[in-house]
């Protein structure tokens, strides 16, 4: 007869530990809630092609600086000036250009592949 009193003892503590461990906030728990990693800022100076567009759309720099053109979309795209001042050529999933803007201006440009996707360099 004691053995039913020991089960039912046992099955409480079984069931009294799951609940505890099942309503745990250990952030180590794969199926939990979880907050999302922000995004990376881009280094200065730097342009990021994702989301077929260029971010951010306007960038102003001074004399002399070198613009990174850093693909993060999963296709190829370029940075074509609208006037022919550069054209960074294929810039390639994953790849990056660089342009050096040696002369004061507003430079608008686009991708030769996406004609939606443009942008602005000011030179001060």
């Amino acid at each position: 007869m004691q053995k039913l009193p020991v089960l039912l003892t046992f099955l409480l503590v079984i069931l009294t530990v799951s609940m505890f461990v099942g309503c745990s906030k250990d952030s180590s728990n794969p199926y939990g809630p979880s907050t999302p990693a922000a995004p990376t800022p881009a280094p200065p100076n730097t342009v990021v092609l994702s989301g077929m567009a260029f971010g951010p759309a306007s960038v102003t720099i001074a004399k002399n600086t070198t613009i990174t053109w850093r693909n993060n979309d999963g296709m190829a795209h370029t940075s074509t000036s609208d006037t022919g001042v550069w054209d960074t050529g294929n810039i390639s999933a994953g790849g990056s250009k660089t342009t050096t803007f040696a002369t004061a201006g507003t430079f608008t440009y686009h991708c030769t592949y996406h004609k939606s996707m443009t942008g602005t360099i000011v030179v001060q």
